[in-house]
């Protein structure tokens, strides 16, 4: 229900950032706190990269939480047994980027529109194997751009997906 409100708001155009000074280090370290017994239940490794600085950034600490938070379950939830899955942060001349790699089931280029869609599912079969509302991706990438920023996804179906956020 949240991830349809906040979805409601971003289209309404009423989505209101609360900006504060986000500790990157934290701010990766709380996501890897809420997926790693997932990632242990489904036999995927976790890998990171962080930045050994204290490096921060002003934005909404909930909404760049609920996005790397829908990346990495995403990745792991379409990763699997066996596979891995990474969380990295980077610091460029100009911007922070964020990125969530996954060795899992990949997405053909002509379906990533659909999963960027709201609502939009791949497998939208009745007795899908994966469960979703279908809103993870596209929140993540209004979330991002409610903060000045840009949600990339690359993907190839049997050897996974990247999503970088700048």
């Amino acid at each position: 229900i949240n991830e349809i409100l906040d979805l409601s708001r971003v289209e309404a155009g009423k989505l209101m950032l609360r900006e504060e000074t986000v500790v990157v280090p934290e701010l990766l370290e709380s996501i890897l706190r809420l997926v790693r017994q997932r990632a242990l239940e489904g036999h995927v490794t976790l890998e990171t990269e962080f930045p050994s600085c204290t490096c921060q950034l002003f934005g909404d600490k909930r909404l760049l939480r609920q996005l790397l938070l829908n990346l990495a379950t995403n990745a792991i939830k379409f990763t699997p047994p066996g596979g891995k899955v990474l969380l990295s942060a980077s610091v460029g001349q100009d911007s922070l980027r964020f990125v969530v790699a996954d060795t899992g089931i990949g997405i053909a280029k002509e379906d990533i529109p659909k999963a960027m869609a709201p609502f939009g599912q791949v497998d939208s079969r009745l007795g899908r194997k994966y469960d979703g509302t279908g809103l993870g991706l596209p929140l993540a990438k209004a979330m991002a751009e409610a903060h000045g920023g840009t949600l990339e996804l690359e993907s190839d179906p049997g050897v996974g997906t990247r999503v970088t956020v700048r």
